[in-house]
């Protein structure tokens, strides 16, 4: 019979002691009913609220938490519904006096159990202050989770979704109900299934782990993503895990698309360039490392024109290739640049500017095509062309010569010999005949000497060496053939060269060009003054300028500017002369490929401007 009363006496003390324990207990205890009313509050939690067991009952606890409190504690009941149990998050409840109470604690999903059937939460009274701080540190946490630019998830410990944030259903097309309680599984494609489990391993073992993943979204579309995984602890006890996952379809599209152009452009003979949106070079392939010969790790960083424009490289080009790049229009130009050991390399560029679905300019791509062999085809062929003009130039000045200066003397010579012909020796007429068939023949002479002159100066123009050349001492040895007549004519003779003043040109023609300027000056001087002669030469933008100024009878420019460089052309008839000086001096300075200004006016006198370009630097 004692063990009937040991077992009628336990359960008879079973129900003090435990009402007992849950009214002295600093936890409190209290279960709400499916529609989330209370049905049963224990004593010490309705005390700590200033209210009765009595009077709670049945009401909501909606009614009792602190607007900013609601939208967690909603969250945490519902996902109650498919988790067996949770930390509840901090809370306040309003005592019967108004005031907020604090609360923190844990919460069971007993619904299904027969006597409770309800959600079951043991909470306790925390300081109103440390239960702030740690509310302020889960709404950072919340924001995060919630707000964060990618999706956002927490799975438990058989890989179920938890919780999602909004972004989950733009990233896989299933909205939350169908995602929580569902395994990480629904979402993978086939082929990334063994990428995902050996993931999932190491996060359950306790690591951290990032991978790029395939997933197939509610409408079976195929997306690539970017996603890391991590454990998540709570005092020692691994709970779960979060992740963020970032799409990444339209990066690996370009990335394939870049890696085939790189393919594509590794193979290729032109020279490709990638460039950033400032026009650094992120990457070259093999044609341009051929070109240019340089090595990628030489060039990455660097801006093309700066790395291969040089010297010889046309300004106006640089300039229109910059604004092109301003513009970020696809354009295309020929460029002189220069290999790494400084040869020269003509380029032909196509620049395409690449631009990102927002419209944002992300990179350039230029394609160089060596057009070297070309640009020397042109050159030679404007020589050829050249060469071509000058020789039409001097058959017409042959043919000048052969129709008026030769044509004349050479008619006069064959009348002469026939009139001798019929003259008696020892009469007048036949001595005056010989005298003017001397004359004709002379006549004769001096047009074949010219003619030799100028053909000889064609010829030694196309043969003739550049040397360096010292200016003011060509000048001297001018002035020392000149000085008998300098001296006759009392001129005065400044010269204003430096004897730094260094030419890379031909010795004999600037020595031809200054005897016949000053030549000219000497014979055309002013009768009404003494003769001042200035011979100066400074450096240009592009290379020398040689000035041959005099005070002379000087000439109406207007009148004589189209004939003045002209063969047998003659504007001072009282002064004896052939009009083959100046002509020569245009052709030699035109053959050292420079060119020749004049400015005169009548009793003023003349000044010849000679520009001799870069060849002479």
């Amino acid at each position: 019979m004692q063990p009937e009363v040991l077992q009628g006496s336990t359960q008879s003390r079973s129900q003090d002691f435990y009402s007992a324990i849950l009214a002295n207990s600093p936890h409190h205890t209290l279960v709400l009913g499916p529609e989330r009313l209370f049905t049963f509050i224990s004593d010490a939690l309705a005390t700590a609220l200033g209210y009765r067991p009595e009077e709670l009952l049945g009401t909501s606890l909606i009614d009792l938490l602190h607007p900013q409190d609601f939208s967690a504690a909603q969250e945490a009941l519902d996902a109650l519904l498919i988790t067996d149990q949770l930390s509840f998050p901090p809370f306040r409840l309003m005592a019967k006096n108004g005031a907020f109470v604090w609360f923190e604690g844990a919460a069971k999903n007993m619904l299904q159990h027969a006597q409770i059937a309800g959600i079951l939460l043991h909470i306790q009274q925390v300081p109103g202050a440390g239960v702030s701080a740690q509310y302020v540190h889960q709404a950072y946490y919340e924001s995060l989770f919630f707000e964060h630019p990618d999706a956002v998830f927490t799975l438990d410990l058989q890989g179920c979704f938890q919780k999602v944030n909004r972004h989950m259903e733009t990233l896989t097309g299933y909205p939350d109900d169908q995602l929580l309680g569902a395994s990480y599984s629904l979402l993978l494609h086939p082929e990334g299934y063994e990428d995902a489990e050996k993931a999932m391993q190491n996060v359950w073992a306790g690591q951290s782990y990032s991978l790029e993943a395939s997933i197939l979204t509610r409408q079976g579309k195929r997306k690539e993503i970017s996603i890391a995984v991590i454990p998540v602890f709570f005092k020692g006890v691994l709970l779960g895990a979060e992740g963020i996952a970032r799409d990444i379809t339209e990066e690996k599209k370009r990335q394939r698309e870049v890696e085939q152009l790189s393919l594509m452009a590794s193979k290729t003979v032109n020279g490709v360039v990638i460039m950033d949106a400032k026009g650094r070079i992120e990457w070259v392939n093999d044609g341009f490392c051929r070109l240019t010969g340089y090595n990628r790790t030489e060039v990455v960083g660097h801006v093309p024109s700066h790395l291969l424009q040089g010297a010889g490289t046309d300004p106006a080009v640089r300039s229109r290739i910059f604004q092109k790049y301003e513009e970020k229009k696809p354009f295309s130009e020929e460029v002189l640049n220069y290999r790494k050991t400084g040869e020269q390399l003509w380029l032909c560029i196509d620049v395409m500017p690449i631009f990102d679905q927002d419209g944002e300019l992300i990179n350039y791509v230029a394609i160089q095509t060596d057009v070297t062999e070309k640009k020397e085809a042109e050159k030679k062929l404007l020589k050829l062309a050249d060469d071509l003009y000058k020789h039409n130039l001097d058959l017409q000045q042959f043919t000048y010569m052969i129709s008026h200066n030769l044509r004349a003397p050479l008619a006069n010579a064959l009348g002469l010999s026939q009139l001798m012909q019929r003259l008696s020796k020892e009469s007048d007429s036949f001595d005056t005949a010989v005298v003017k068939l001397h004359d004709s023949v002379h006549q004769l002479d001096e047009v074949v000497r010219d003619i030799n002159q100028i053909l000889s100066l064609r010829d030694s123009g196309r043969v003739a060496s550049r040397q360096k050349v010292c200016l003011l001492q060509v000048c001297h040895e001018v002035l020392d053939h000149l000085q008998q007549e300098i001296t006759h004519t009392n001129a005065k003779v400044t010269v204003q060269i430096s004897p730094d003043v260094c030419l890379i040109s031909i010795h004999a023609y600037l020595y031809s060009i200054l005897y016949n300027l000053l030549s000219n000056s000497l014979k055309y001087r002013s009768q009404e003054r003494a003769l001042e002669l200035t011979i100066a030469a400074e450096r240009d933008a592009r290379g020398y300028v040689l000035t041959v100024s005099d005070n002379g009878s000087g000439m109406e420019k207007h009148l004589v500017q189209h004939h003045l460089f002209q063969l047998y052309k003659r504007f001072h008839p009282n002064t004896y002369g052939k009009g083959i000086g100046l002509f020569l001096v245009k052709t030699q300075v035109q053959a050292l490929s420079g060119k020749i200004e004049v400015e005169s006016a009548p009793e003023a006198g003349t000044t010849f401007k000679i520009y001799l370009g870069a060849k002479h630097v």
